[in-house]
């Protein structure tokens, strides 16, 4: 959790720099999305396929961040992308926000454009570990993630004892909604382990340790530690796996061919199941 402090607030003030530009140049396909209690959810989505790929962006970030992953994904599949509530173009909620809040927001807006499933969703970093509670709540036919954080409970197997106090207390300040959208992490941990292990096709996707330590701080015992909370995520349920990249924390810019054919292999695994 620690080890991306530094990159959610280099996403968080790209998010902040591109906000006048987007507003004045939306492509016609971008709409918000108004729902129950005053939200309103910027959102767009493209192309046609068997499945609707729905992308979360890191702590911080904007929809537009994903555009060539947007493009790539919707020459083979309807995908959507959306700002969550207090970021970019969509309105605001009350923090901390919570797992219920955020899985509300992702499938009312989806609803309400009427985009239908089945669902596959891909995040990256605080956006993996939400999709990992929207498909432990959701009906969902997979999803993937790219150097998502791990839950509390695979934090504190894994890393915590590792950590000196100052890293374990940045931790929990950043766990109790100390993060850029001030996401109560460990509510959304809960949401994760409360249902379970996923009987759904999945892909944990991590970068190397060249990248990691670095970019995010995971060095020396720390990344091992890193690999083992990842691995648990993957091998949760009979269906995972774990991918380790040599690419930086945006996997999606850096390894865009990686993060297209692991989709595709959630996609095909899930087909085949149907």
């Amino acid at each position: 959790m620690m080890l991306f402090r530094a990159l959610g607030l280099v996403l968080w003030l790209a998010a902040s720099l591109s906000s006048s530009v987007e507003s004045t140049s939306a492509k016609p396909r971008d709409q918000v999305v108004r729902l129950s209690g005053n939200r309103a959810i910027a959102m767009r989505c493209d192309g046609r396929g068997k499945f609707t790929i729905l992308l979360e962006p890191g702590d911080g970030g904007r929809r537009t961040h994903m555009a060539a992953l947007f493009a790539a994904l919707s020459t083979r599949y309807r995908v959507c992308e959306y700002d969550r509530r207090n970021v970019g173009n969509s309105s605001v909620a009350s923090i901390p926000r919570r797992a219920s809040d955020l899985m509300s927001d992702a499938f009312d807006a989806l609803t309400a454009a009427n985009e239908k499933g089945p669902f596959i969703l891909f995040g990256s970093s605080m956006g993996g570990l939400l999709v990992r509670s929207y498909a432990a709540s959701h009906r969902v036919a997979g999803y993937v993630t790219s150097n998502q954080p791990g839950t509390s409970a695979e934090w504190g197997r894994y890393v915590r004892r590792l950590e000196t106090p100052a890293q374990r207390g940045e931790d929990d300040a950043w766990a109790f909604g100390g993060n850029n959208e001030h996401i109560d992490v460990n509510d959304v941990s809960r949401a994760i382990e409360v249902e379970g292990p996923p009987e759904i096709p999945h892909i944990i996707m991590i970068s190397t340790e060249r990248y990691q330590c670095p970019g995010a701080g995971a060095c020396g015992p720390l990344y091992p530690a890193y690999v083992a909370a990842s691995r648990a995520a993957a091998d949760a349920g009979v269906r995972g796996s774990l991918r380790i990249i040599d690419g930086d924390h945006d996997l999606y810019v850096t390894n865009l061919d990686a993060v297209v054919a692991a989709i595709d292999e959630v996609a095909n695994n899930s087909s085949s199941r149907h």
